[in-house]
C-alpha cells in the first residue's frame, strides 16, 4: 500500500491509558510487511494473559492499513482487561529521521522516542515480533528491580560470542561489555528516563554514532550501568539457528546458563535466521507453528515461506561466485580464515563487494524483491 492509499481511521489520536490510572502497557514496532509475525506473537501473548491482570498493547506503525487493524483488533475482542490500539508516531520522529547523520528503519527511532511518544505511561514492556511467548508477560511489567533502572533486559549470548570473534570489545566503549542487552523484550522505565534525560539528549544519539545493531546498541551506551538483567528464559535464543554460533564462543558457565534456559523458556527469540516461518526445524519451530495455524494469515505465512524456497534454490544454483568461493576457498581451510580476515561479516569491504554483484545479479521474481530485497 502506498501512503495516500492508507485507511488508518483505527489509529489513535493520542495515547492515554486504556484502563484509567494503569500506566504500564506492551508495545510493538510493527510494518505492514511483519504484520502476521505480529499476529503470531498476539495469539501467543493472549494464550497466557491472567484474569486478574490488565493488558494494554500499542502498536506504533505508519503502515498498517484499515484491513489488517482489524484483523489484530479482531484478536482481543473477547477479552475484558485487553485493549489493543494502532499509533503513528511519525509526527515526534520525522525531525530526527531528517536530521539523522547515519540512517535506520523508522521502527529504530520509534523506540527510542518511547518515553516521549508515550509520555502519560511510567513503564512498559517493548517486544519484538519474532518472538513466541510461553509465560504471562504482566510478571515483566510488575518486575520491582526496574524501578530503579532505566531498563531490564537479557543479556544477548549472540553478541558476547562476537566479542570474541569480530566485534571489538571497546566499539561501544561500555563499562562492562559483557552487559550487553537484547532490544527485543525490553522493560523499559519511561518516568525515570524522562526525568534523567531530555529527549533531544537520546534522540541526538543518532548523531554521535554509526551503530552495528541500531538502537539495541544505542539503548545499551545511553543506559550503560544502569540496566537490570533477567533470567535469560525471558528472551531465549533457540537451537537450529545463526546465533548458536555465537553462543558457544561464550564462557562455559554462560553456555551452561543457555542450556538450562532451554528446558523451559518463558519467552522464545528467533533472533537472527532462519526465521520459523522461512525454515520450521529451527529449535521451538514447532511452538512457532502451532500459533501459526491458528493466524488468519496462516496461508500467507505459508505462501511467503514457498516464495522464500523457491529464491533459496534459484540463488543456490545462479550465485556463482559463492559456488566457485567454495570451490577454491573450501569451508574450514585456512585459505577460508584468510578471505573471512580480509572481508569480515558487515565490513565496508564486504558490502562494496556484494553492492558489485548485485548491480550485474539479482533475483528476477519482482514480488520478491519488493518484499524482501535483494540478498
Amino acid at each position: 500500500m502506498y501512503e495516500h492509499e492508507m485507511n488508518k481511521s483505527l489509529y489513535s489520536k493520542d495515547l492515554k491509558p486504556a484502563f484509567s490510572s494503569y500506566k504500564k502497557a506492551i508495545v510493538f514496532e510493527s510494518s505492514e510487511l511483519f504484520v502476521p509475525y505480529l499476529h503470531v506473537v498476539l495469539l501467543s501473548l493472549l494464550d497466557h494473559v491472567c484474569h486478574g491482570n490488565k493488558y494494554d498493547i500499542i502498536i506504533l506503525t505508519h503502515e498498517i492499513d484499515i484491513h489488517d487493524c482489524e484483523n489484530l483488533i479482531q484478536l482481543v475482542s473477547k477479552f475484558d482487561n485487553v485493549r489493543l490500539r494502532f499509533f503513528d508516531p511519525t509526527g515526534i520522529v520525522e525531525s530526527y529521521i531528517k536530521k539523522s547523520r547515519y540512517k535506520y528503519l523508522d521502527i529504530n527511532y520509534y523506540r527510542m522516542a518511547l518515553p516521549w511518544i508515550l509520555s502519560e505511561y511510567e513503564i512498559v514492556l517493548n517486544l519484538g515480533a519474532d518472538i513466541v511467548i510461553n509465560k504471562d508477560v504482566n510478571l515483566l511489567l510488575e518486575c520491582e528491580e526496574v524501578k530503579n533502572r532505566y531498563l531490564a533486559g537479557v543479556t544477548d549470548l549472540g553478541y558476547l560470542g562476537r566479542l570474541n570473534l569480530d566485534i571489538p570489545i571497546k566499539e561501544l566503549d561500555l563499562s562492562a561489555p559483557e552487559g550487553y542487552v537484547n532490544a527485543d523484550v525490553l522493560v523499559i522505565n519511561l518516568k525515570k528516563i524522562r526525568q534523567d534525560f531530555s529527549k533531544e539528549t537520546v534522540m541526538n544519539i543518532w548523531q554521535k554514532y554509526r551503530f552495528r545493531c541500531a538502537e539495541q546498541d544505542a539503548f545499551n551506551v545511553l543506559f550503560d550501568g544502569k540496566i537490570h538483567y533477567l533470567n535469560l528464559r525471558w528472551n531465549l535464543f533457540p537451537e537450529r539457528m545463526s546465533s548458536v554460533e555465537h553462543i558457544m564462543l561464550n564462557k562455559p558457565e554462560r553456555i551452561k546458563q543457555w542450556r538450562e534456559a532451554l528446558k523451559e523458556p518463558f519467552i522464545i527469540h528467533y533472533a537472527a535466521y532462519p526465521k520459523p516461518w522461512d525454515y520450521p526445524n529451527v529449535g521451538f519451530g514447532n511452538v512457532w507453528w502451532q500459533y501459526a495455524r491458528k493466524s488468519v494469515y496462516y496461508e500467507e505465512i505459508v505462501r511467503r515461506m514457498c516464495l522464500a524456497s523457491v529464491k533459496s534454490e534459484y540463488f543456490r544454483k545462479q550465485i556463482w561466485i559463492r559456488r566457485w568461493g567454495d570451490v577454491f576457498f573450501p569451508r574450514g581451510t585456512k585459505r577460508r580464515k584468510v578471505l573471512n580476515l580480509i572481508f569480515p561479516k558487515q565490513s565496508k569491504q564486504r558490502e562494496l563487494v556484494k553492492k558489485i554483484y548485485y548491480t550485474f545479479f539479482s533475483n528476477p521474481n519482482k514480488e520478491w524483491n519488493k518484499k524482501f530485497g535483494k540478498y
